[in-house]
Formats: structure tokens, sequence, C-alpha cells
């Protein structure tokens, strides 16, 4: 993994969940961190998204994109829900009409205290205070969730391409220069297959 990102581990991923998960005051971060730990969103992306998107199995969302030439380009990549992630938007849903937030199909998904889309800096706040309450010390930002996906599924899948794809980078040079790193565990590893000739 590149020195130049920040993800994290499984046991802090775990941890981080958990102390979010057992909080009345965290449903809205919870349902935010777990959505981003699963679809590898943005921060922007993810705050994008609407009540009309929470019933969806896919969907096509618009990301940043460039051409070779370094001119903006409208891409669109598609971003699962598998229905561990349904099931906990339906839940969500539930709670956001407790609260009275709108359900209306273009109403913001995630809302600040009056009602309005949150913002990314908000969001960015809160994810340190929650980083720091999980006991995680390392200064980590809300874009470390997005690369704690593209480390697991390159460590799961072996396949850049598919880690490409589903992040939506445009080229898969950019998942390449991330991700494709050797982890240290794998040098072990590897040392262990030779010998084994």
């Amino acid at each position: 993994m590149s020195a130049n990102i920040k993800c994290l581990t499984p046991q802090e991923e775990e941890r981080f969940l958990d102390i979010l998960k057992n909080r009345k005051d965290a449903e809205r971060a919870y349902m935010l961190y777990h959505l981003m730990l699963i679809t590898g969103l943005r921060i922007s992306e993810a705050l994008s998204l609407n009540v009309e998107h929470a019933g969806r199995a896919k969907l096509e969302i618009k990301v940043k994109g460039w051409t070779k030439k370094g001119e903006k380009k409208d891409r669109y990549k598609a971003v699962y829900f598998p229905k561990a992630l349904q099931k906990h938007l339906k839940d969500y849903l539930r709670m956001k009409a407790k609260k009275g937030e709108s359900l209306a199909p273009e109403a913001p998904l995630f809302v600040s205290r009056n009602s309005a889309r949150i913002s990314p800096r908000q969001v960015q706040r809160d994810f340190k205070m929650w980083v720091k309450e999980s006991g995680i010390e390392t200064d980590l930002t809300p874009h470390a969730l997005r690369h704690t996906v593209g480390t697991r599924l390159l460590k799961e899948f072996k396949n850049a391409k598919l880690v490409q794809r589903y992040l939506g980078h445009s080229d898969v040079a950019t998942t390449l220069r991330y991700y494709v790193d050797v982890f240290p565990e794998d040098l072990e590893e590897a040392a262990e297959m030779l010998a084994k000739r």
C-alpha cells in the first residue's frame, strides 16, 4: 500500500463502526460512514445522495472526471447497495421519519440540525471526533474510508481493474498509483511460497 494514503485496519474499522452503532447520537454518522465503507464513495458523492436513492440496489452517480488533456468531463459510475446496506438504509429512513425529517424523494439523505444538506466540512469535524472516540490514534479524514475500501478490494481480489471500476477512477493508472504497492505481509507470504519448492 502506498505510503501517501491512510486507511483503517480491519480492527480499527470494526472498533470505529461499533462505537457509532451503539450511540443514539451517532445514527446519521453510522449510516454515512457505513455507506462509505461499502461503496467507496467520496464524501461529496455520499452527501449528494437523496432519499430516493436509498431504496435502490444500484444507481449511477456523476463523478469527478478529466480528460487526458486536463479538461473536465462528466462521467458516471455504478454504485451497488448490497442487501445488508439496503436494510441499514431502510432502518435509517425510519429513524429520519421519527425525527420529522423529510422523506420526499428529492430530500437530502443526510441533513444537518437545521434540515439542510449536511456539509463536507461538518462531516470532517464529526469524523475526527468519532475517530478519536474510537481510540484510533492516526490522523485521518473521511477520505481514508475510500482508501480503506480500495485497499481491502485489492487485497481480497488482487485485481486493479476491479478496484478502478469500483471506485470510479477514470484510468487504472490512478488505481495503480495508490493501491498497487506491495503489502509487507505479502512479501513474507511470497517467501514462504518460494521456500516450498
